[in-house]
């Protein structure tokens, strides 16, 4: 079996101690799917009302007309949507075969294996004293904190990682498939999306992977070792034209934005000028705060990419502007109810990979 970094040691003055411990004593619930009752009489209700609650009905109905149609299903997910609570929900998606890829930032599977160690994320009002959170080795994340030596265990944890792979040069999507099969390997583990991603042979593309403590863990093992593994961006690139082009149908699920959306989208651009004759996505859905009137990819409509030739002209797309932390377990409530007697399987695209 795999072992589990040692936890790093600092120290404290009893004060700072008992203060630590009482800053960290309220875990950040996960929010499951299964366990909050049927709520597709309410989402679906919403579809015609007006505002935001038509808006993510209308997603609701959408992602569930589509996913029985077989359409694959890309989730870009950013923003810390883990550490506040949504990592249940997408480990019981994979479960229940409703996402077929994933495309992430970095930092949530850094929030993924926290958890998957046994810590947690940690409720706290907004105005905390910074300073003193520091001083704690406590880090924030707006209303909620984590241990930042949990973090560095984190760190290790991916440094440890990559020592044991053999030397060359991976694409995220293959660290993060051998990560879930050491998770696998490994006693103690609490459940995490990486190892539910590997046994559902669902990949999971960063394609910022270095912008997180998996880059942290991979340079602090080169810096021990120059012979070591390493992550080589243009694979995944080819890798994610690849998986456009067996996917088929393709729809996207938008999470935020940033790195992860324009990935997602732009995985047909990259299959065509890679040679693949693909179709463009045919529906999307993004739940995002973000506003489009200051240019920024995170709020760019999906219409605006069918101009960049990513998005299909008859596009069935909803834009949901609200907060992922409220509407994506409604989303996804309404889709597991409705799913649950039907017996749907992922595309396993991970099969592509290793076949070629």
């Amino acid at each position: 079996m795999n072992k589990i970094p040692l936890f790093p040691v600092k120290k404290l003055t009893d004060k700072q101690d008992k203060r630590k411990t009482e800053l960290l004593s309220n875990p950040v619930s996960q929010i499951s799917i299964k366990d909050n009752g049927d709520l597709t009489q309410l989402v679906d209700n919403f579809a015609n009302t007006s505002f935001q609650a038509r808006n993510l009905g209308k997603a609701s109905q959408l992602y569930y007309k589509q996913i029985r149609k077989g359409n694959t299903i890309i989730w870009s997910l950013a923003g810390s949507i883990f550490s506040a609570g949504l990592r249940q929900i997408v480990i019981d998606s994979l479960n229940s075969k409703l996402v077929d890829v994933l495309v992430c930032t970095g930092a949530l599977f850094e929030q993924d294996m926290l958890e998957a160690l046994g810590h947690h994320h940690y409720i706290c009002k907004p105005e905390q004293n910074d300073g003193e959170l520091h001083e704690l080795y406590i880090d924030r994340v707006y209303d909620h904190l984590l241990d930042e030596l949990a973090l560095q265990q984190v760190d290790m944890t991916f440094k440890e990682i990559a020592k044991e792979m053999p030397v060359k040069h991976y694409s995220s999507r293959e660290f993060m498939r051998y990560c879930g099969n050491w998770l696998s390997k490994t006693e103690n583990i609490k459940n995490s999306v990486m190892q539910t991603a590997y046994e559902n042979n669902v990949p999971i593309f960063i394609p910022a992977i270095n912008d997180s403590s998996i880059g942290i863990g991979i340079a602090m093992q080169q810096n021990e070792n120059k012979n070591t593994m390493s992550i080589d961006s243009i694979k995944d690139l080819r890798e994610i034209a690849l998986m456009k082009d067996k996917a088929g149908d393709t729809g996207i699920v938008v999470i935020g934005g940033g790195v992860p959306k324009n990935y997602s989208q732009d995985a047909v651009v990259m299959a065509q000028m890679l040679g693949y004759h693909v179709n463009k996505h045919k529906f999307g859905i993004q739940i995002s705060t973000a506003d489009v009137r200051d240019g920024g990819l995170s709020g760019s409509t999906l219409k605006e990419a069918i101009s960049w030739g990513k998005n299909d002209k008859k596009m069935k797309e909803v834009m949901v502007w609200g907060e992922a932390t409220v509407y994506f377990p409604l989303m996804m409530n309404y889709v597991y109810c409705k799913m649950k007697n039907e017996k749907r399987k992922t595309r396993e695209l991970t099969k592509y990979f290793e076949s070629n």
